[in-house]
């Protein structure tokens, strides 16, 4: 089935308000799930099965996670966190995001911090669309 990019981006806010106990109207696009909506580890698995639920899909455990972190690019993302280009494209591309909660770079423990319901959707257009 097609989606249109505001139908996805709704239905990920009501999946992300449904795991988290908040009304979608406080659900932001460029929210962190853990820094601004209070999500903790339990919690993405649920947003997890609600998006496997709401689109018929199959998620590996760190698939949908990846968002905008460039799978696939190792010199953007390594194992040490993101490299300063790769934090330049991740900027570019999520400039509404509070970069400046990052003041020393992104280390590898931070990458979660980086989820938002905006990198969900992301993810699900590249499954879906």
């Amino acid at each position: 089935m097609k989606y249109s990019r505001e139908e996805l981006r709704q239905r990920v806010i009501d999946a992300v308000a449904l795991a988290l106990d908040r009304r979608p109207a406080g659900v932001r696009m460029h929210s962190s799930l853990i820094d601004d909506l209070g999500a903790e580890s339990i919690d993405f698995l649920d947003i997890r099965f609600r998006i496997e639920s709401e689109f018929g899909l199959k998620i590996s455990d760190d698939e949908m996670w990846q968002g905008e972190l460039l799978p696939g690019h190792p010199e953007l993302v390594t194992e040490r966190g993101v490299s300063d280009q790769g934090l330049r494209l991740l900027q570019e591309r999520m400039p509404e995001f509070r970069w400046e909660r990052f003041p020393n770079g992104i280390t590898a423990a931070d990458l979660p911090r980086l989820i938002t319901p905006e990198t969900i959707v992301a993810y699900l257009e590249k499954r879906l669309l």
